[in-house]
C-alpha cells in the first residue's frame, strides 16, 4: 500500500489508464467499423450480382439455359434462389435453400420485393448443420418474368468474423505492444518528472528536521526547474530566518542569564519555560507557601491583564516580584504573564540599617547633647559651689564633646569614602612604630577589663601606609577585641611580611553568629542591637577599616566561631 502513495507509481498507472482506455475504444471502433464495412461490402456485392443476374436473365430468350448459366456463375460462395412469381417460395430439397426460402416466406420484410418492387437485405442467424451461422439474405425484384419473380441470394458472413478475429488479433498484438512501450514510457517520463520532486521532498524533510540541506540542480527550465529555483531560495531565506532566530534567541538568552533580576514565565508556551539562573535561586528559596500564592498572583494576572507586585520575604532574604501580562498574538490572544523577580534584600537591610542607625544616631546624639546642655546649666545656674565640683563638671562637658566629635567624624569619613573623596598620605614608616602608638592607646582599658594585649612582629619592618588611617583601623580592630574578649584572656596582634604585609588581630572572646558574618562590613551593620554606651558604636567602624584598607589595595576577611574567638586578617601589598 506505501507503493500506491508514490507519484511514480500514479504517474505510471494514470498514463497506463489513457492508453488502455484509448487503445480499448480504438480497437472496439475499428473491429466495429470493420465489421460493418465487410458487411456492407458483401451486400453491395450482393446487389450487383443481383443486377448482373437481372441483366443477363433479360437479355437470354432461353430463360432456362439462363438461370443454369446465372447458377454456375453466382453459387459459389454465394447462394441463388430464382422464383418467377410469389407463388413458387415453396419447399425445396436444399436444406439451406429451404431455410432460406422459408425466410424469405415468413419475414414481412421481403414483402416489399414483389408488392413494392423493391430489393430488400437481410442479416439472419441460422441453425445449419448443427452449428450457428449468419447470413446476409437479398431480396431483388425480378421483370425477366411474366409474372413478378424475385432473385435471391444469400452468403455465409462467418468467414467475416473469422476475418475479424484475425484483425482482432493483431489489434490485440499491437496493442500490447503499445502498452509495454507507454509502460516504458511512463517509466522514463515520471523519473524524468519526479526525480527533481523527489529530491526536494527528502531537502524538505532535512530542512523540516533543521539539518543543512543541499542546493538542488536545476536542470530544466519547465515549472519544475522553477519550483527547485524557489525551493533554494526558499531554504536560503530560511536558514537566514533561523540564523537569525538562534542569534536574537542566544542573545535574548545571554541578556536574560547576565540579569542580576531573576525572570520567569507563565503560560508562554515556549520551547521551555523561560528562567534564568536568578529565577531558579529564587525558586529554591522561597517555601512552598510562597510558590503557591506566587502562582495564584500569576493566574490573577492572566485573569485581570493588570500587573501586580509581589513582596516575598524569607528569613535572609526579601523579594519584589513584579508579574505583567503578556498577550500571545499567534495564540489566539491568550495572554501569559512574566515575572521580573528583584531581590532588594541589600536595600532591604540598607533601609532597615538605615532607620536603625538613626535611631542609634539619635540616641548616641541626645546622651551627649543632654549631658552637655544639662552640666552647662548648672554652671550657669552657680549649681556648683566648689573648684573641685566645677572642673569635674567642665572634664565631664569636655568628654562628651569629644565623644560627639567623634561621632561626627565617623558620619564624616562615611561620606567621604561614598564619595569617593578620600586621599591617602602614604610614607615608607617603621611598622613597630605603629604598633606602639596603638599598645599605648590601650593601655589602660586592658588593664581596666584585666587583658593583655600581645604584640608579634618581626623588628626593623617598613612598609609604605597612611600613619594616621592605620591608626584608626588597628584602634578600631583592637576596641572591638577588648569589647568582647573574656577578663583574662589576651588580644594577639600578629604582623607578617612578604610579597604583602598581613597584619592579624585575634581574640579569644564570644565570636561572631555565622549569619552575621557576610554582613559585618556593611555600613551601620551591627551585631549586637543593644544601645549601651560605651560598649556599642554606631555600626560604621569596620565600613570605615574596610574602606581604608581597601583605598591602601589590600583588602580584609574575618573568621569566626562562636564561643572560641574572632580573627581580623588584613593584607597589604607593596606599592
Amino acid at each position: 500500500m506505501h507503493y500506491l502513495n508514490s507519484i511514480v507509481i500514479k504517474l505510471w498507472f494514470t498514463i497506463i489508464l489513457i492508453v488502455t482506455t484509448v487503445l480499448l475504444i480504438l480497437s472496439v471502433a475499428l473491429v466495429s467499423f470493420f465489421n460493418s464495412y465487410f458487411i456492407s461490402e458483401t451486400g453491395k456485392t450482393l446487389y450487383q450480382q443481383a443486377n448482373k443476374i437481372e441483366s443477363i436473365l433479360m437479355s437470354r430468350h432461353n430463360q432456362e439455359d439462363a438461370m443454369n448459366y446465372v447458377m454456375e456463375l453466382v453459387e459459389n460462395p454465394a447462394g441463388l434462389i430464382i422464383v418467377e412469381n410469389k407463388s413458387q417460395l415453396t419447399d425445396r430439397h436444399d436444406d439451406l435453400k429451404q431455410i432460406m426460402i422459408d425466410e424469405f416466406r415468413t419475414n414481412p420484410d421481403f414483402n416489399a420485393v414483389f408488392d413494392e418492387n423493391k430489393h430488400v437485405t437481410k442479416i439472419i442467424d441460422v441453425n445449419y448443420q448443427d452449428e450457428r451461422h449468419r447470413y446476409i439474405l437479398l431480396g431483388f425484384p425480378s421483370q425477366a418474368f411474366q409474372d413478378k419473380g424475385a432473385i435471391i441470394l444469400y452468403q455465409d458472413i462467418n468467414s467475416i468474423s473469422s476475418t475479424l478475429q484475425y484483425v482482432s488479433l493483431i489489434i490485440l498484438i499491437t496493442a500490447l505492444i503499445l502498452i509495454v512501450l507507454s509502460t516504458i514510457f511512463a517509466f522514463f517520463l515520471s523519473n524524468k518528472i519526479t526525480k527533481p520532486l523527489l529530491r526536494l521532498k527528502e531537502s524538505a524533510f532535512q530542512v523540516a528536521k533543521g539539518e543543512r540541506a543541499q542546493k538542488i540542480k536545476t536542470t530544466s527550465r519547465d515549472e519544475i526547474g522553477e519550483l527547485t529555483v524557489a525551493f533554494n531560495k526558499m531554504e536560503d531565506d530560511i536558514r537566514n530566518n533561523i540564523a537569525s532566530i538562534e542569534t536574537e534567541r542566544n542573545l535574548r538568552d545571554k541578556l536574560i542569564n547576565a540579569m542580576a533580576d531573576g525572570v520567569l514565565s507563565y503560560h508562554m508556551d515556549l520551547d521551555q519555560q523561560l528562567m534564568n539562573p536568578k529565577a531558579e535561586q529564587f525558586l529554591t528559596l522561597i517555601s512552598e507557601d510562597d510558590k503557591i500564592q506566587l502562582e495564584q498572583s500569576f493566574e490573577e494576572v492572566v485573569k485581570t491583564n493588570d500587573s501586580e507586585v509581589v513582596e516575598i520575604a524569607t528569613l535572609n532574604h526579601y523579594f519584589v516580584v513584579i508579574i505583567s501580562p503578556v498577550r500571545r498574538a499567534a495564540a489566539n490572544n491568550q495572554i501569559g504573564a512574566v515575572a521580573l523577580i528583584r531581590d532588594m534584600t541589600e536595600e532591604h537591610r540598607n533601609d532597615e540599617m538605615k532607620k536603625r542607625f538613626v535611631a542609634d544616631v539619635s540616641h548616641e546624639l541626645r546622651t551627649p547633647i543632654q549631658m552637655l546642655q544639662g552640666y552647662t546649666e548648672a554652671l550657669l545656674d552657680d549649681i556648683v559651689e566648689t573648684p573641685e565640683d566645677r572642673k569635674e563638671f567642665l572634664n565631664i562637658i569636655l568628654d562628651e564633646s569629644k565623644r560627639l566629635n567623634r561621632l561626627v567624624n565617623e558620619l564624616l569619613n562615611v561620606a567621604r569614602y561614598d564619595a569617593g573623596d578620600v586621599k591617602l598620605h602614604l610614607e615608607e614608616m617603621p611598622v613597630d612604630a605603629l604598633l606602639d602608638k596603638v599598645k599605648s592607646t590601650f593601655n589602660q582599658s586592658l588593664t581596666d577589663n584585666k587583658l593583655s594585649l600581645i604584640v608579634d612582629s618581626p623588628p626593623g619592618l617598613a612598609w609604605s601606609l597612611d600613619y594616621d588611617k592605620m591608626i584608626q583601623v588597628l584602634t578600631n580592630l583592637v576596641d572591638n577585641a577588648v569589647r568582647y574578649t573574656h577578663e583574662g584572656d589576651a588580644i594577639h596582634l600578629t604582623v607578617k611580611a612578604g610579597d604583602a604585609l598581613t597584619i592579624e588581630v585575634s581574640d579569644s572572646g564570644v565570636g561572631i553568629s555565622p549569619e552575621h558574618l557576610p554582613h559585618l562590613f556593611d555600613r551601620f551593620y551591627k551585631v549586637d542591637a543593644a544601645r549601651t554606651r560605651g560598649k556599642h558604636g554606631t555600626g560604621l567602624g569596620l565600613f570605615i577599616v574596610k574602606s581604608i584598607i581597601e583605598s591602601h589595595g589590600g583588602h580584609i576577611t574575618v573568621s569566626s566561631e562562636q564561643g572560641r574567638g574572632t580573627t581580623f586578617k588584613i593584607v597589604i601589598p607593596k606599592h
